[in-house]
């Protein structure tokens, strides 16, 4: 799958490309982000920011990048659930949610799927309040291992339908 251009008022959603690995590197390598993510290790480095690209190149892991004018703020992916980072700096100002609301939009008015899951560890609150702003409501419980932690972390598991999705509109 090829994904398009996103854009939104504030910012420009596209397919990251390799010689995009060392802002990722760059943003990525904060324990205040990794802390929070299932699969991003820490430290995180440029061999883990080309390996992410070339498996969206290889159409293995389907992810935008997430820029204000020609800075990298984050990314958000899109596979078997949404998932998303914004950069340390960029907290606070709105980007979270406005850029994931981008991909939930292309996602429900491109695809049949009726459904879009998303979780949260358990205290990282932002997240959530952003998940509940786009209308994702909790369905429970789960733990799931983190790489950076290296444990098992507590977390909560999010769902959107198409029929919630459509009634935020």
């Amino acid at each position: 799958m090829t994904l398009p251009i996103l854009r939104t008022e504030r910012l420009k959603l596209r397919a990251p490309r390799l010689r995009d690995a060392r802002a990722i590197a760059k943003a990525l390598n904060n324990i205040s982000i990794s802390r929070w993510l299932a699969m991003v290790p820490f430290p995180y480095g440029i061999t883990d920011a080309e390996w992410f690209i070339k498996e969206n190149l290889r159409g293995r892991v389907h992810a935008w990048l997430v820029w204000r004018d020609d800075q990298l703020i984050g990314i958000i992916g899109l596979d078997s659930e949404l998932g998303y980072w914004i950069a340390e700096d960029f907290w606070g100002y709105g980007y979270a949610t406005e850029a994931t609301r981008a991909v939930v939009d292309y996602h429900f008015e491109n695809s049949d799927v009726d459904r879009l899951k998303s979780a949260h560890f358990v205290g990282n609150d932002a997240s959530c309040r952003v998940l509940t702003k786009l209308g994702f409501v909790d369905v429970g419980s789960h733990v799931r291992f983190s790489v950076a932690r290296q444990e098992d972390v507590s977390g909560r598991s999010m769902l959107l339908t198409r029929a919630q999705w459509q009634a935020a509109q």
